[in-house]
């Protein structure tokens, strides 16, 4: 008797070890169709952020779980406590850190933000000079959004707003579009699929603006864990193959 009630207690602390060691997984908020940042691929999420997500996550020893939403639901959700963490390309910029909580800089294109305008190579576009009057496209809740906003009325433009870039490039050689503006890897990512498109720059650099931070709930716990794996990628090495994976 004495025998089988001490293996019964093995048992139990066996089970009770595996509930134990068994983590919960983080919910991880992304918006896909971002190329190089994160893309849909066969159903698959990948891309730089992605790749640099789950190699902090393997850093701090955490699981991860993603969840594909639409770039402008993603602050919402943060504040809703519907997730904790979200890396999507995110630029830390004054009004959203009253938002959430951002890690350090992960990655910084140039100086600061440089934006250009994709349209058909036949258009003969130089600049928003020859887009007066037409209808403009851009991904809704980006800072593009944000700074075109600004030359609406200098050169008479119409903006369009959609959920991603893919659906920006469909409505632009669907010609419901004459132009989209995105930053400078996502259009260089564009007319690098799309040879009938080109990219122009423009003068409008959001240098107050300073690359990519993760982005977390106010007062998270994984902000300073995520800072210290990110400085520890970036003295290893990995931050930097990875850069030039994508990047270079």
């Amino acid at each position: 008797m004495m025998k089988k009630i001490i293996m019964l207690y093995v048992l139990f602390l066996f089970i009770l070890s595996g509930c134990e060691n068994k983590q919960e997984k983080i919910v991880i908020l992304t918006s896909s169709g971002y190329e190089p940042y994160e893309m849909m691929n066969n159903g698959n999420l990948e891309g730089f952020d992605i790749e640099l997500m789950e190699l902090l996550a393997d850093e701090i020893g955490i699981e991860i779980e993603w969840k594909d939403v639409e770039f402008d639901e993603i602050f919402n959700q943060l504040q809703n406590s519907e997730a904790e963490i979200a890396i999507a390309a995110i630029s830390p910029t004054e009004d959203r850190k009253e938002l959430v909580d951002f890690s350090d800089i992960y990655y910084n294109s140039e100086a600061g933000i440089s934006n250009y305008i994709i349209c058909d190579t036949s258009k003969d576009v130089t600049g928003f000079d020859d887009l007066n009057g037409e209808i403009i496209g851009v991904q809704s809740g980006t800072i593009q959004a944000d700074a075109l906003y600004g030359v609406v009325s200098v050169y008479n433009i119409t903006l369009e707003m959609r959920d991603s870039y893919p659906d920006l490039v469909l409505a632009l050689k669907d010609e419901q579009l004459s132009a989209i503006v995105a930053e400078k890897e996502v259009a260089a990512s564009i007319v690098n699929e799309h040879s009938e498109l080109e990219m122009i720059g423009f003068a409008s650099r959001l240098d107050d603006i300073n690359g990519k931070a993760i982005a977390f709930t106010k007062g998270s716990e994984y902000t300073d864990q995520f800072n210290e794996a990110l400085q520890t990628l970036k003295e290893n090495g990995e931050l930097e193959k990875l850069i030039n994976k994508y990047f270079n």
